[in-house]
């Protein structure tokens, strides 16, 4: 389960899935494409930047945790 959550919480599906909720989109509202594409550009943008700011938070978060536990060479 948790291979799973990993997949479906990465930037590259997430940015797959806006664009393909906005071509489903496109086909049943064809009127209205520009502003959809928009939005959904907007979306993955915004997805994009979000998790990757998370990314980067998680990623040094680990780091200072590792500088923070004692090493086990001590006596």
């Amino acid at each position: 389960m948790r291979n799973f959550l990993h997949r479906i919480s990465s930037r590259k599906f997430l940015t797959a899935l806006a664009v393909q909720v906005a071509s489903v989109a496109v086909i049943f509202y064809p009127q209205h494409e520009s502003s959809i594409e928009t939005a959904a550009l907007r979306l993955a943008a915004l997805a994009t930047l979000l998790l990757a700011a998370l990314g980067y938070g998680k990623i040094e978060a680990g780091l200072d945790a590792a500088a923070a536990e004692p090493s086990g060479d001590q006596d």
